[in-house]
Protein backbone atom coordinates (compact mmCIF):
# COMPACT_ATOMS: atom_id res chain seq x y z
CA UNK A 1 0.00 0.00 0.00
CA UNK A 2 2.94 2.45 0.41
CA UNK A 3 3.65 5.12 -2.44
CA UNK A 4 7.36 6.04 -2.12
CA UNK A 5 7.41 8.08 -5.27
CA UNK A 6 7.03 11.23 -3.50
CA UNK A 7 8.81 10.55 -0.80
CA UNK A 8 11.71 12.68 -1.49
CA UNK A 9 10.22 15.88 -1.93
CA UNK A 10 8.04 15.27 1.11
CA UNK A 11 11.50 14.94 2.80
CA UNK A 12 13.32 17.42 1.18
CA UNK A 13 11.00 20.05 2.30
CA UNK A 14 12.00 22.98 4.53
CA UNK A 15 11.08 21.47 8.28
CA UNK A 16 13.97 19.33 6.58
CA UNK A 17 16.62 21.46 5.59
CA UNK A 18 18.96 21.31 8.74
CA UNK A 19 22.36 23.91 9.52
CA UNK A 20 25.10 22.92 10.74
CA UNK A 21 26.34 24.52 13.95
CA UNK A 22 29.85 24.10 15.90
CA UNK A 23 30.03 26.20 18.91
CA UNK A 24 32.95 27.48 17.36
CA UNK A 25 33.17 30.32 20.09
CA UNK A 26 34.17 27.99 22.77
CA UNK A 27 37.46 28.07 21.09
CA UNK A 28 38.46 31.38 22.25
CA UNK A 29 37.76 29.90 25.81
CA UNK A 30 40.62 27.79 25.39
CA UNK A 31 43.30 30.16 25.58
CA UNK A 32 44.28 32.05 28.08
CA UNK A 33 48.12 33.04 26.93
CA UNK A 34 48.67 35.93 28.95
CA UNK A 35 47.45 34.33 32.13
CA UNK A 36 50.29 31.27 31.56
CA UNK A 37 52.88 33.23 30.93
CA UNK A 38 52.59 35.43 34.04
CA UNK A 39 51.95 32.45 36.17
CA UNK A 40 54.93 30.41 34.85
CA UNK A 41 57.59 33.29 33.91
CA UNK A 42 60.16 32.56 35.63
CA UNK A 43 60.58 29.52 33.21
CA UNK A 44 60.60 31.94 30.18
CA UNK A 45 64.65 32.51 29.24
CA UNK A 46 65.26 36.05 28.03
CA UNK A 47 65.81 35.09 24.94
CA UNK A 48 61.24 34.64 24.46
CA UNK A 49 61.88 38.71 25.48
CA UNK A 50 59.84 38.89 21.77
CA UNK A 51 57.08 37.21 23.06
CA UNK A 52 56.26 40.49 25.95
CA UNK A 53 56.27 42.48 23.09
CA UNK A 54 53.43 40.16 21.26
CA UNK A 55 51.77 39.65 24.71
CA UNK A 56 51.29 43.66 24.48
CA UNK A 57 50.42 43.71 21.08
CA UNK A 58 47.32 41.09 22.32
CA UNK A 59 47.02 43.28 25.40
CA UNK A 60 46.09 45.79 22.58
CA UNK A 61 43.38 43.66 20.30
CA UNK A 62 46.68 44.27 17.62
CA UNK A 63 45.98 40.63 16.40
CA UNK A 64 47.62 40.59 13.04
CA UNK A 65 50.83 42.60 14.24
CA UNK A 66 51.16 40.42 16.98
CA UNK A 67 51.12 37.15 14.66
CA UNK A 68 54.23 38.79 12.60
CA UNK A 69 56.08 39.28 16.09
CA UNK A 70 55.75 35.51 17.08
CA UNK A 71 56.05 34.32 13.42
CA UNK A 72 59.38 36.71 12.91
CA UNK A 73 60.69 36.72 16.03
CA UNK A 74 59.57 34.32 18.51
CA UNK A 75 59.59 30.79 16.41
CA UNK A 76 62.95 31.16 14.95
CA UNK A 77 64.57 31.60 18.72
CA UNK A 78 66.62 28.59 18.68
CA UNK A 79 66.76 26.11 21.58
CA UNK A 80 63.46 26.84 23.51
CA UNK A 81 62.79 24.73 25.92
CA UNK A 82 59.18 22.69 25.62
CA UNK A 83 57.58 24.92 27.98
CA UNK A 84 58.49 27.95 25.52
CA UNK A 85 57.63 25.75 22.17
CA UNK A 86 53.81 25.36 24.23
CA UNK A 87 53.98 28.53 24.87
CA UNK A 88 55.00 30.08 22.06
CA UNK A 89 51.85 28.09 20.12
CA UNK A 90 49.43 28.91 22.56
CA UNK A 91 50.14 32.49 21.71
CA UNK A 92 50.51 31.92 18.10
CA UNK A 93 47.01 30.43 18.03
CA UNK A 94 45.07 33.01 20.29
CA UNK A 95 46.31 35.38 17.50
CA UNK A 96 45.41 33.09 14.91
CA UNK A 97 41.68 32.52 16.62
CA UNK A 98 40.94 36.30 16.63
CA UNK A 99 41.84 36.53 12.89
CA UNK A 100 39.30 33.63 12.46
CA UNK A 101 42.00 31.95 10.51
CA UNK A 102 40.61 28.70 12.06
CA UNK A 103 42.63 26.25 9.56
CA UNK A 104 45.53 27.99 11.18
CA UNK A 105 44.36 27.07 14.55
CA UNK A 106 43.70 23.56 13.48
CA UNK A 107 47.37 23.18 12.46
CA UNK A 108 48.60 24.69 15.70
CA UNK A 109 46.92 21.85 17.77
CA UNK A 110 47.91 19.44 15.49
CA UNK A 111 50.96 20.08 16.12
CA UNK A 112 51.21 20.54 19.64
CA UNK A 113 49.35 17.27 20.22
CA UNK A 114 51.99 15.54 18.07
CA UNK A 115 54.74 17.08 20.09
CA UNK A 116 52.95 16.22 23.80
CA UNK A 117 52.60 19.90 24.82
CA UNK A 118 49.13 19.72 25.71
CA UNK A 119 48.46 19.46 29.25
CA UNK A 120 47.30 16.02 29.91
CA UNK A 121 44.30 16.93 31.81
CA UNK A 122 43.70 19.44 28.70
CA UNK A 123 43.99 16.87 25.46
CA UNK A 124 40.21 15.52 25.80
CA UNK A 125 38.83 18.92 25.50
CA UNK A 126 41.46 20.59 22.86
CA UNK A 127 40.48 17.17 20.82
CA UNK A 128 37.14 18.15 21.48
CA UNK A 129 37.92 21.79 20.22
CA UNK A 130 39.84 20.59 16.96
CA UNK A 131 37.11 18.85 15.88
CA UNK A 132 34.97 21.45 16.20
CA UNK A 133 37.45 23.69 14.47
CA UNK A 134 37.39 20.74 11.62
CA UNK A 135 33.84 20.48 11.57
CA UNK A 136 33.50 24.66 10.99
CA UNK A 137 36.12 24.44 7.98
CA UNK A 138 33.99 22.03 6.37
CA UNK A 139 36.34 19.07 6.70
CA UNK A 140 33.88 16.55 8.34
CA UNK A 141 35.89 13.67 7.64
CA UNK A 142 38.81 15.09 9.88
CA UNK A 143 36.66 16.24 12.42
CA UNK A 144 35.25 12.81 12.36
CA UNK A 145 38.37 11.29 12.82
CA UNK A 146 39.43 13.80 15.96
CA UNK A 147 36.55 12.95 17.79
CA UNK A 148 37.63 9.32 17.31
CA UNK A 149 40.75 10.14 18.69
CA UNK A 150 38.78 11.38 21.99
CA UNK A 151 36.95 8.57 21.93
CA UNK A 152 39.40 6.19 22.42
CA UNK A 153 41.15 7.69 25.75
CA UNK A 154 37.95 9.08 27.22
CA UNK A 155 34.29 8.68 28.06
CA UNK A 156 31.50 9.35 25.19
CA UNK A 157 29.06 12.82 26.31
CA UNK A 158 26.91 14.89 24.04
CA UNK A 159 28.94 17.18 22.96
CA UNK A 160 31.44 14.09 21.33
CA UNK A 161 27.65 12.81 19.73
CA UNK A 162 26.41 15.86 18.55
CA UNK A 163 29.39 16.69 16.73
CA UNK A 164 29.50 13.34 15.33
CA UNK A 165 26.14 13.55 14.11
CA UNK A 166 26.63 16.66 12.45
CA UNK A 167 29.82 15.93 10.81
CA UNK A 168 27.77 12.61 9.16
CA UNK A 169 24.99 14.50 8.37
CA UNK A 170 26.87 16.94 6.76
CA UNK A 171 29.21 14.82 4.72
CA UNK A 172 26.45 12.80 3.18
CA UNK A 173 27.07 9.29 5.85
CA UNK A 174 23.46 9.42 6.63
CA UNK A 175 23.41 5.85 8.64
CA UNK A 176 26.11 6.86 10.83
CA UNK A 177 24.16 10.65 11.50
CA UNK A 178 20.98 8.65 11.96
CA UNK A 179 23.06 6.14 14.46
CA UNK A 180 24.11 8.85 16.88
CA UNK A 181 20.96 10.84 16.68
CA UNK A 182 19.41 8.00 18.22
CA UNK A 183 21.63 7.81 20.33
CA UNK A 184 20.97 11.31 21.57
CA UNK A 185 17.53 10.86 21.77
CA UNK A 186 17.64 7.84 23.68
CA UNK A 187 19.61 9.74 26.07
CA UNK A 188 17.20 12.55 26.30
CA UNK A 189 14.17 9.84 26.85
CA UNK A 190 15.99 7.52 29.56
CA UNK A 191 16.65 10.72 31.45
CA UNK A 192 13.13 11.90 30.82
CA UNK A 193 13.65 14.97 28.64
CA UNK A 194 12.24 16.36 25.18
CA UNK A 195 14.52 14.91 22.86
CA UNK A 196 15.99 18.36 20.70
CA UNK A 197 14.16 19.28 18.03
CA UNK A 198 17.53 19.09 15.51
CA UNK A 199 18.60 15.61 16.80
CA UNK A 200 15.00 14.80 15.06
CA UNK A 201 15.34 17.02 12.36
CA UNK A 202 18.40 15.18 11.56
CA UNK A 203 17.05 11.43 12.26
CA UNK A 204 14.45 12.50 10.14
CA UNK A 205 16.29 13.45 6.97
CA UNK A 206 19.03 10.58 7.72
CA UNK A 207 15.55 8.22 7.34
CA UNK A 208 14.13 9.78 4.18
CA UNK A 209 17.77 9.63 2.53
CA UNK A 210 17.96 6.34 3.19
CA UNK A 211 14.46 5.31 1.91
CA UNK A 212 12.84 4.19 5.02
CA UNK A 213 9.82 5.69 5.10
CA UNK A 214 8.22 4.56 7.81
CA UNK A 215 10.96 5.36 10.25
CA UNK A 216 10.76 8.82 8.82
CA UNK A 217 7.03 9.00 9.67
CA UNK A 218 7.38 8.21 13.12
CA UNK A 219 10.22 10.43 13.64
CA UNK A 220 7.83 13.50 11.89
CA UNK A 221 4.91 12.42 14.47
CA UNK A 222 7.62 12.82 17.35
CA UNK A 223 8.80 16.04 16.22
CA UNK A 224 4.68 17.07 15.88
CA UNK A 225 4.43 15.92 19.45
CA UNK A 226 6.91 17.76 20.94
CA UNK A 227 7.38 20.92 18.58
CA UNK A 228 4.00 21.32 16.47
CA UNK A 229 4.60 23.63 13.07
CA UNK A 230 2.36 23.66 10.07
CA UNK A 231 5.42 22.68 8.11
CA UNK A 232 5.59 19.20 10.06
CA UNK A 233 1.59 19.21 9.56
CA UNK A 234 1.99 19.70 5.80
CA UNK A 235 4.60 16.79 5.59
CA UNK A 236 2.86 14.21 7.91
CA UNK A 237 -0.37 14.59 5.81
CA UNK A 238 1.56 14.17 2.12
CA UNK A 239 2.72 10.85 4.13
CA UNK A 240 -0.97 10.01 5.12
CA UNK A 241 -1.99 11.31 2.12
CA UNK A 242 -0.14 9.46 -0.29
CA UNK A 243 0.83 5.78 1.79
CA UNK A 244 -2.63 4.63 0.72
CA UNK A 245 -5.35 5.14 -1.80
CA UNK A 246 -8.51 6.65 -0.26
CA UNK A 247 -11.88 5.78 -1.41
CA UNK A 248 -13.87 9.02 -1.36
CA UNK A 249 -15.50 8.94 1.81
CA UNK A 250 -12.34 8.66 3.21
CA UNK A 251 -11.03 11.05 1.39
CA UNK A 252 -13.54 13.48 3.29
CA UNK A 253 -11.98 12.84 6.57
CA UNK A 254 -8.72 13.22 5.19
CA UNK A 255 -9.71 16.49 4.39
CA UNK A 256 -12.33 17.51 7.80
CA UNK A 257 -8.70 16.48 9.62
CA UNK A 258 -6.44 19.06 7.23
CA UNK A 259 -8.98 21.95 7.32
CA UNK A 260 -8.72 21.13 11.10
CA UNK A 261 -4.95 21.83 11.66
CA UNK A 262 -5.30 24.94 9.02
CA UNK A 263 -3.54 23.08 6.36
CA UNK A 264 -5.94 22.81 3.04
CA UNK A 265 -5.37 24.71 0.44
CA UNK A 266 -8.23 25.95 -2.50
CA UNK A 267 -7.94 23.02 -4.29
CA UNK A 268 -8.82 20.88 -1.40
CA UNK A 269 -11.64 23.03 -0.13
CA UNK A 270 -13.25 22.96 -3.33
CA UNK A 271 -12.36 18.95 -3.67
CA UNK A 272 -14.17 18.36 -0.74
CA UNK A 273 -17.17 20.51 -1.04
CA UNK A 274 -18.01 18.55 -4.85
CA UNK A 275 -17.02 14.92 -3.34
CA UNK A 276 -19.28 15.84 -0.39
CA UNK A 277 -22.11 16.96 -2.19
CA UNK A 278 -21.60 13.79 -4.96
CA UNK A 279 -22.12 11.94 -1.84
CA UNK A 280 -25.20 14.21 -0.69
CA UNK A 281 -23.08 15.65 2.13
CA UNK A 282 -24.39 18.85 1.63
CA UNK A 283 -23.22 20.31 5.44
CA UNK A 284 -19.51 18.78 4.72
CA UNK A 285 -19.70 20.61 1.38
CA UNK A 286 -21.27 23.83 2.96
CA UNK A 287 -18.96 23.77 5.65
CA UNK A 288 -15.69 23.52 3.63
CA UNK A 289 -16.58 26.08 1.19
CA UNK A 290 -17.47 28.56 3.94
CA UNK A 291 -14.18 27.70 5.66
CA UNK A 292 -12.18 28.59 2.44
CA UNK A 293 -13.32 31.68 1.98
CA UNK A 294 -13.25 32.75 5.69
CA UNK A 295 -9.35 31.80 5.68
CA UNK A 296 -9.32 33.82 2.55
CA UNK A 297 -7.95 30.65 0.91
CA UNK A 298 -10.84 30.00 -1.90
CA UNK A 299 -10.76 33.31 -4.23
CA UNK A 300 -14.61 34.55 -4.36
CA UNK A 301 -15.48 33.83 -7.26
CA UNK A 302 -18.03 32.70 -9.90
CA UNK A 303 -17.49 29.05 -9.30
CA UNK A 304 -17.10 29.07 -5.82
CA UNK A 305 -20.48 31.65 -5.60
CA UNK A 306 -22.31 28.66 -7.42
CA UNK A 307 -20.42 25.84 -5.39
CA UNK A 308 -21.49 27.55 -2.50
CA UNK A 309 -25.24 28.40 -3.38
CA UNK A 310 -25.81 24.90 -4.25
CA UNK A 311 -23.99 23.55 -1.22
CA UNK A 312 -26.52 25.97 1.21
CA UNK A 313 -29.63 24.75 -0.88
CA UNK A 314 -28.98 20.97 -0.59
CA UNK A 315 -28.00 21.79 3.24
CA UNK A 316 -31.33 23.38 3.55
CA UNK A 317 -33.31 20.85 2.37
CA UNK A 318 -31.23 18.02 3.96
CA UNK A 319 -31.86 20.04 7.08
CA UNK A 320 -35.66 19.59 6.70
CA UNK A 321 -36.06 16.11 6.37
CA UNK A 322 -32.93 14.94 8.41
CA UNK A 323 -34.55 14.06 11.86
CA UNK A 324 -37.74 11.87 10.11
CA UNK A 325 -34.90 10.40 8.23
CA UNK A 326 -32.87 9.12 11.56
CA UNK A 327 -36.28 8.09 13.03
CA UNK A 328 -36.64 5.46 9.93
CA UNK A 329 -32.72 4.49 10.11
CA UNK A 330 -33.06 3.10 13.41
CA UNK A 331 -35.68 0.81 11.90
CA UNK A 332 -33.60 -0.69 9.71
CA UNK A 333 -32.06 -4.06 10.36
CA UNK A 334 -28.66 -2.83 10.63
CA UNK A 335 -26.88 0.42 11.65
CA UNK A 336 -25.40 1.49 7.59
CA UNK A 337 -27.86 3.93 7.41
CA UNK A 338 -27.68 5.11 10.78
CA UNK A 339 -24.08 5.79 10.84
CA UNK A 340 -24.69 8.01 7.02
CA UNK A 341 -27.20 10.32 8.99
CA UNK A 342 -24.58 10.54 11.71
CA UNK A 343 -22.32 11.84 8.96
CA UNK A 344 -24.67 14.52 7.77
CA UNK A 345 -25.12 15.36 11.09
CA UNK A 346 -21.58 16.05 11.69
CA UNK A 347 -21.61 17.63 8.27
CA UNK A 348 -24.28 19.70 9.46
CA UNK A 349 -22.52 20.75 12.55
CA UNK A 350 -24.69 18.84 15.20
CA UNK A 351 -22.39 17.55 17.25
CA UNK A 352 -24.91 15.73 19.86
CA UNK A 353 -26.98 14.39 17.38
CA UNK A 354 -23.86 12.95 15.28
CA UNK A 355 -22.57 11.24 18.47
CA UNK A 356 -25.66 9.34 19.77
CA UNK A 357 -26.24 8.49 15.84
CA UNK A 358 -23.42 7.17 15.16
CA UNK A 359 -23.10 5.40 18.84
CA UNK A 360 -26.13 3.79 17.70
CA UNK A 361 -25.38 3.22 14.14
CA UNK A 362 -21.75 1.42 15.26
CA UNK A 363 -23.72 -0.76 18.42
CA UNK A 364 -26.32 -2.34 15.75
CA UNK A 365 -23.73 -3.38 13.49
CA UNK A 366 -23.19 -4.44 9.75
CA UNK A 367 -21.40 -1.05 8.84
CA UNK A 368 -19.86 -1.29 6.27
CA UNK A 369 -16.61 0.87 7.50
CA UNK A 370 -16.42 0.96 10.98
CA UNK A 371 -13.53 2.73 10.72
CA UNK A 372 -15.35 6.03 9.35
CA UNK A 373 -17.91 5.86 11.92
CA UNK A 374 -15.44 5.59 14.64
CA UNK A 375 -13.22 8.67 13.14
CA UNK A 376 -16.55 10.67 12.86
CA UNK A 377 -17.61 9.80 16.27
CA UNK A 378 -14.06 11.23 17.41
CA UNK A 379 -14.13 14.51 15.76
CA UNK A 380 -17.78 14.77 16.72
CA UNK A 381 -16.55 14.24 20.49
CA UNK A 382 -13.44 16.53 20.06
CA UNK A 383 -16.13 19.31 18.92
CA UNK A 384 -18.17 18.68 21.65
CA UNK A 385 -15.03 19.51 24.14
CA UNK A 386 -15.13 16.06 25.20
CA UNK A 387 -11.09 14.91 24.67
CA UNK A 388 -10.99 12.07 26.12
CA UNK A 389 -14.21 9.94 24.70
CA UNK A 390 -12.72 11.68 21.12
CA UNK A 391 -9.58 10.16 21.83
CA UNK A 392 -10.75 6.83 22.47
CA UNK A 393 -12.72 6.95 19.79
CA UNK A 394 -10.02 7.55 17.20
CA UNK A 395 -8.06 4.62 19.17
CA UNK A 396 -10.63 2.74 18.01
CA UNK A 397 -9.99 2.61 14.06
CA UNK A 398 -7.61 -0.60 13.26
CA UNK A 399 -3.99 -0.47 12.19
CA UNK A 400 -4.63 -2.11 9.45
CA UNK A 401 -7.48 0.52 8.25
CA UNK A 402 -6.53 3.10 5.14
CA UNK A 403 -8.38 5.96 7.76
CA UNK A 404 -4.96 4.44 10.93
CA UNK A 405 -2.66 7.33 10.20
CA UNK A 406 -5.51 9.70 9.95
CA UNK A 407 -6.96 8.53 13.52
CA UNK A 408 -3.75 8.87 14.81
CA UNK A 409 -2.76 12.47 13.47
CA UNK A 410 -6.61 13.24 15.12
CA UNK A 411 -5.29 11.81 18.89
CA UNK A 412 -2.33 13.56 18.12
CA UNK A 413 -3.97 17.43 17.50
CA UNK A 414 -6.79 16.38 20.30
CA UNK A 415 -4.14 15.96 22.71
CA UNK A 416 -2.03 19.48 21.23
Amino acid sequence: MCVKKNFFGIAKSVSFVVALTTGITTVSAVFAPAVMAAEKAQQLSSKMKPLGEAQKLMGEKKWKEALAIINEKVVPISGKSAYEEQVTNEFKAACLVQLKDYAGVAKVYEAMLAANQVPADQVGQRLNTLAELYLSLGDYSKGIEAYDRYLKNYPANNDVYVGLMQAYFKKGDYKNSAEYAQKLIKQAEAAKKPADKNWLQILGYSYSKLGNNAAYADVLAKLLELYPSPEYWNDMLKIARNEVSFSDREKIEYYRLKKAVGAMTAEDYNDMAELSLSMLDSGDAKAAIEAGLAAGVVPNSERTTKLLNRAKSDAAADLATLDATAKEAAGKPNGEPLAKIGAAYLGHGLNDKAISTIQSAIAKGGLKSIDESYVRLGVAYLNSGKKAEAIKAFQSVSDKSNLARVAQLWVMYAKK
